[in-house]
């Protein structure tokens, strides 16, 4: 940890051994910083998931509702077929009853039209969060990446200081009450 470091670092004063700390400790800095980055990415994941799921339940929403709505056109069609039907025998009610099945049959199409743009307006939201999140999955892998390669590094730079360099401490053992 960059406290190790810095313990490890605070005895002898060789040559270097300002630098050794300064670059420990600045790579520690960049780690806290990194894993900050990586937790911020993470949560960003999440609500972009999350975001995604709803998406995704607004237009299984979308989709059912369209659904009835052409059955509901059907039913509306098959109406206005018995009411055809019906014209030949009711020629008083010919007027008011074609004027229904048109009206109806127009509300249905205006709700089908409406359902079917909201669900392709529902189907590029869920695109463009995948997109969102396809994208912040590959940024996660390269910070990861990056932090891992940091972390190699700075083992390196602890394994390769002179003895000279380190200074070694030892600790207590913590005291758990027993």
């Amino acid at each position: 940890s960059a406290g190790d470091y810095r313990g490890q670092a605070g005895g002898r004063r060789g040559r270097g051994s300002k630098h050794a700390v300064m670059d420990t400790r600045n790579l520690a800095r960049e780690l806290a910083l990194l894993a900050t980055e990586v937790d911020s990415l993470e949560k960003a994941r999440v609500l972009a998931q999350a975001e995604r799921d709803r998406e995704l339940q607004r237009r299984a929403k979308a989709e059912a509702t369209a659904e009835d709505l052409r059955a509901e056109l059907r039913q509306a069609r098959r109406r206005a077929k018995a009411a055809e039907r019906a014209l030949a025998e009711l020629s008083s009610s010919v007027n008011v009853t074609t004027h229904q099945a048109e009206t109806n049959e127009r509300e249905l199409r205006a709700r089908l039209e409406e359902a079917e743009q909201a669900k392709k307006v529902l189907r590029h939201e869920v695109e463009q969060t995948e997109r969102e999140r396809r994208a912040l999955e590959v940024h996660l892998k390269e910070v990861l990446a990056n932090l891992r390669q940091a972390a190699r590094e700075a083992e390196e730079a602890r394994r390769t200081q002179t003895p000279d360099e380190v200074t070694l401490v030892t600790t207590a053992p913590s005291d758990n009450g027993w």
